[in-house]
């Protein structure tokens, strides 16, 4: 044993000693040391799997105000949906491909007897907005494009 040295510490240096000459792999011709190890900062990627998908932009249709709503139409890409008798205010969410494309879009609210406001918002940014007010029937629409 290593004299004037604590058993633990010398067990330690005996150790790292041990584990330094463990390297079989041969020192490449004309290197005085081995060449550092490499290090990797996160997982493994596999080359095969496909890079995630990215997610949907948001197209958020609201209508506001005291007026009441006898029907509803918006379309994205010329798909409509419709709908009937919405209470005030109306909120619908409407996902849109992250495609790098263009989208159009278009929302349509037949109402009466009050005021009604439309906004159109992609991403959290208002795209455009109308108001409508009637004392009997009335028709507000906005629509745009957004790109995917």
């Amino acid at each position: 044993m290593l004299s004037g040295v604590r058993p633990l510490a010398a067990g330690t240096v005996l150790l790292i000693a041990v584990l330094a000459g463990c390297d079989d792999s041969p020192a490449p011709s004309g290197a005085g040391s081995p060449a550092p190890a490499s290090t990797t900062t996160g997982p493994a990627i596999d080359a095969t799997s496909t890079a995630p998908a990215r997610q949907p932009h948001i197209l958020v249709l609201t209508a506001t105000g005291d007026a009441r709503i006898d029907s509803f139409t918006y379309v994205l890409d010329g798909k409509a949906t419709d709908g009937r008798s919405a209470r005030l205010p109306w909120r619908q969410s409407v996902d849109v491909p992250a495609d790098g494309r263009r989208h159009e879009w278009s929302l349509t609210v037949k109402f009466r007897q009050g005021d009604v406001s439309l906004v159109g918002m992609f991403n959290g940014r208002v795209q455009t907005t109308s108001q409508g007010s009637s004392s009997g029937t009335g028709t507000a629409n906005i629509g745009g494009s957004v790109l995917g």
